[in-house]
């Protein structure tokens, strides 16, 4: 085999190779290579035959222990390592990215030699930095936009906020001193209604628009929920019994958050499961998620209709005669305020099913 690889013949094979085509005996002695290869690496053949310059090569890669534990590989273990890449300083002072793989040359079952192949992925790597580059230009120009209509929503808010406490107490005021057969009783009543809606929604849009950074404590999801239950009810005037099924036991979250979502969902499942046709309560499930934390909101309600479904998450979408429209949107943003997401599903028996599953450990999520 050596007398083939000083031969002309196989020299000029391996000049015909594009990748960088490295040969090199059992105890590591380069003794065939390939033009590629040497520009690859920023030397000439002859350099490369000596074992200082595989130490300098080392020296120049970002990981030269993984390099080192791959070269050997072959002759340590038998047989052929997976490819590994590197960053690579060249000599003429840019960095590269190759990737490197192996064969053994084999003859009568016994390893003489390893073949490494070298392959430039520099073009390939700038490529993948550039889209990846162009991918957090667009998220953050998407995150500046959101946050500057939050900012506008809440300046929008507190300045509608301002006139509608005056036209609210003056209205209010006012139809106290009429008597209750006054003609214009009726619509300053009206007006009163109608402000008491618009500072309704100026509330809603003001919690919507304000995004919050998780503040994680260990507490019980037992305990959130029947906080919450009590939040809806109030708020609702509504009241319908609750099952607490959670076999969690204490976890690391934000209660705040939690406690919002939970809320708002659970005044959604009180105002279905109260109706007419609605013969049951509102169950509340927490489970464990791999490392997150699922919870489940399920009620007997008559259900989600198919037509509204695709519209449930839109602000200001209700189908009440009276209503704002912005509680499941402000429960969904809750969700992905925690890392998780929030979908409304039918549930098995008929009613509705919220299903909101919560992070992982990174985002607090975590026994």
């Amino acid at each position: 085999m050596l007398t083939f690889a000083h031969s002309t013949y196989f020299h000029d094979l391996l000049a015909g190779f594009s990748a960088g085509v490295v040969i090199a005996n059992t105890k590591g002695r380069v003794y065939a290579s390939n033009p590629a290869a040497a520009a690859l690496l920023g030397e000439t053949a002859e350099s490369l035959a000596e074992p200082a310059t595989a130490r300098a090569i080392l020296g120049r890669t970002d990981a030269p222990r993984r390099l080192a534990r791959f070269l050997a590989a072959p002759v340590r273990h038998g047989h052929r390592p997976e490819p590994v890449t590197c960053r690579y300083r060249h000599p003429d002072g840019r960095d590269r990215h190759l990737r490197l793989s192996a064969s053994l040359l084999l003859e009568n079952e016994k390893i003489f030699g390893i073949c490494f192949e070298i392959d430039d992925m520099t073009e390939i790597c700038d490529l993948h930095a550039r889209e990846r580059a162009m991918l957090l230009g667009v998220q953050a120009a998407q995150r500046e936009r959101i946050e500057g209509l939050g900012r506008f929503s809440l300046a929008v808010a507190h300045q509608i906020r301002n006139p509608l406490m005056v036209i609210g107490g003056y209205a209010g005021r006012l139809l106290r001193r009429r008597a209750g057969d006054d003609p214009e009783a009726a619509a300053l009543s009206m007006i009163l209604d109608g402000a008491r809606r618009l500072e309704e929604v100026v509330r809603s849009v003001s919690r919507y628009a304000v995004r919050r950074e998780p503040e994680p404590v260990v507490v019980d999801p037992a305990e959130l929920a029947a906080r919450a239950m009590a939040a809806a009810r109030a708020r609702t005037g509504l009241a319908a019994p609750l099952a607490v099924d959670a076999d969690t036991g204490p976890v690391r979250l934000d209660a705040a958050l939690v406690e919002e979502l939970l809320t708002e969902l659970l005044a959604n499942a009180l105002e279905a499961a109260s109706g007419p046709a609605a013969p049951g309560g509102v169950t509340v499930r927490c489970h464990r998620l791999g490392a997150g934390l699922c919870l489940e909101v399920a009620d007997k309600g008559p259900g989600l209709a198919e037509d509204i479904r695709p519209f449930v998450f839109d602000p200001f979408f209700t189908t009440k005669a009276v209503g704002v429209g912005m509680g499941l949107p402000i429960a969904r943003r809750a969700a992905e305020e925690l890392g998780g997401s929030l979908t409304l599903e039918p549930r098995p028996g008929g009613g509705c099913l919220a299903v909101a599953r919560l992070g992982d450990d990174r985002d607090g999520l975590a026994p």
